[in-house]
């Protein structure tokens, strides 16, 4: 497991330009979904708590409401600042914002960390009570064949040392991610599952083609697609959370 000083000189600002311009696999960040729960509450505050890039801290500003982002490093947090037009700082600030939003988001970040709790907790401190808490990300101990695969090349790979950032360092199942946002104190409200291409391609481009790794990738993606089970929880490989801070 990295230390989370490792992570932190990790996840700054060349990692998140490197994941804009990720190539060939769509973001599989859901937006739309997002704005919906933005625009049908309009909380006095969204905070993005892992905000990257800050592309959505912009999207939720355009449409009216305050919106503060919160990340790792120093220097993405200053670009995340200049491209959304949002205040962003660091984790180590969001003190001074605790219990001051009606809303806050969590997306694609608890896998990345080593203490998933921890920070799950520190972005709640930030809701107001009765505030609502969305969360997005992976389901990559759900059972389907991609998964599958995905756990057989890593184990084939072996562990080379590397100096990049890790892929992610916890893989959940849709049940066990219930039961921590449960024990995390949350009331559940909604838990969707459903299914996205990432980390495959989503197009069997000529760039696909010539990459032995992307065309796999691409393909295994293909007929494990033709064994899921629409609505079951236990095959999909990403979710969507939204649940009450009690206080």
């Amino acid at each position: 497991m990295p230390l989370v000083e490792e992570l932190d000189a990790l996840y700054g600002r060349e990692y998140n330009e490197d994941s804009e311009a990720a190539g060939e696999c769509d973001d599989p960040r859901a937006v739309d979904w997002v704005l919906s729960r933005v625009l049908a509450r309009v909380p006095n505050r969204f905070v993005d708590y892992g905000c990257g890039s800050g592309a959505l801290l912009a999207e939720v500003a355009a449409a009216g409401v305050e919106a503060v982002g919160f990340d790792i490093d120093p220097d993405g947090v200053e670009a995340a600042a200049s491209s959304s037009g949002c205040p962003v700082f660091t984790f180590e600030q969001a003190t001074g914002f605790r219990a001051s939003a009606a809303m806050v988001h969590i997306g694609d970040v608890l896998e990345h960390v080593p203490n998933p709790g921890a920070v799950l907790a520190d972005a709640c401190r930030l809701l107001q009570a009765g505030g609502t808490l969305l969360v997005e990300g992976p389901l990559e101990a759900n059972r389907s064949l991609f998964n599958a695969f995905l756990g057989l090349s890593a184990v084939v790979g072996g562990r080379r040392p590397t100096d990049v950032s890790p892929y992610h360092v916890h893989l959940v199942s849709a049940s066990g991610q219930r039961r921590f946002f449960d024990r995390a104190g949350l009331l559940e409200t909604v838990f969707e599952t459903h299914d996205v291409c990432w980390p495959a391609p989503s197009q069997c481009t000529w760039p696909v083609l010539r990459s032995p790794r992307l065309l796999m990738l691409y393909l295994v993606r293909r007929v494990s697609t033709v064994f899921q089970v629409p609505r079951v929880h236990s095959m999909a490989n990403r979710f969507r959370y939204e649940g009450v801070w009690p206080g």
